[in-house]
């Protein structure tokens, strides 16, 4: 009996697997428009670091053309695609990671960082899903995970303290000025001996 590719069950854009893990490949899109490319799905290849266009058949992904990424991150060839010359329409992960690109140039978040954050929490791809996806173990997408949530409540307290006047913050914690040296003596400190 002929080997038979491993696909996974998830689908898009009428019948393209979502992973073709004998391949290592994760549908980030497919061309769309009037090109002589209509209708060839995108693959993003883990190990080559680019994005494969070609067609799927008997359960296979037949590459024809490449589409080369200044990155082997995911989501700059998922960028790559979506600003190639052809009309493209993205796949769910191609969106997610889409989005991870800007995160990772937006927000204090690496880039491994803003790819898991995108897949499980704006994506909801399941723990186990985001590690095949990504090609790294679910361990590995809990700890950028956590790390991720980490940097962003740490920049949403900053920015939720950039934007307190100081005169709410005195009334909220009268000791603040005290503890923070600002005030009528807050250039004079016993801490500080001059020298004779």
């Amino acid at each position: 009996m002929p080997h038979q590719p491993t696909v996974s069950e998830e689908t898009e854009f009428d019948g393209f697997p979502r992973r073709l893990p004998d391949q290592d490949a994760i549908l980030i899109g497919q061309v769309s428009g009037d090109s002589e490319f209509r209708g060839l799905a995108a693959y993003y290849i883990h190990g080559r670091g680019s994005v494969l266009l070609g067609r799927y058949e008997n359960r296979e992904f037949i590459p024809e053309y490449t589409i080369e990424c200044e990155s082997r991150l995911m989501s700059a060839c998922v960028r790559e695609f979506s600003r190639a010359d052809v009309e493209t329409e993205l796949s769910s992960v191609g969106k997610a990671l889409l989005q991870a690109w800007h995160f990772g140039d937006l927000t204090p978040l690496s880039h491994k960082q803003a790819h898991v954050y995108a897949l499980r929490e704006k994506a909801g791809f399941s723990r186990d899903e985001t590690a095949a996806i990504l090609n790294i173990s679910p361990t590995t997408v809990d700890t950028h995970l956590q790390r991720a949530k980490e940097k962003l409540t740490a920049a949403e307290n900053l920015v939720r303290f950039v934007r307190v006047d100081s005169e709410d913050l005195a009334d909220a914690d009268p000791e603040f000025f005290d503890e923070a040296g600002v005030g009528e003596d807050a250039n004079s400190s016993n801490d500080i001996t001059p020298l004779s």
